[in-house]
């Protein structure tokens, strides 16, 4: 059994090559991008989670900063890391993503 672990991280937003603007999490401590997987890993419902930090700004507003103290924590079990990113595998017991 992996162990589970729990990653504070950002919301970072970008613009994509068709210049839409994106957004993306990203630890805190290592500024790695931050790739959810798993059978509980829906893109979609992980883009309306972000999309309403900015919407709730007022009441978080600074989980788009690293050095903020609003955190969107993640925890699951490492899949895989490398220098760019850390994939993370959310189907584990108390597995997922939350404001805090």
């Amino acid at each position: 059994m992996k162990e589970m672990v729990k990653l504070s991280c950002y919301i970072e937003e970008y613009n994509n090559e068709k210049e839409c603007l994106c957004a993306r999490l990203r630890d805190k401590i290592s500024d790695k991008k931050v790739s959810i997987i798993g059978k509980n890993a829906d893109k979609d419902h992980l883009l309306r989670f972000l999309s309403q930090a900015k919407l709730n700004q007022k009441v978080m507003p600074t989980v788009f900063d690293k050095n903020g103290t609003d955190i969107v924590s993640v925890r699951g079990s490492i899949y895989s890391e490398d220098e760019d990113e850390i994939v993370i595998n959310i189907d584990v017991e108390s597995g997922g993503y939350l404001f805090e």
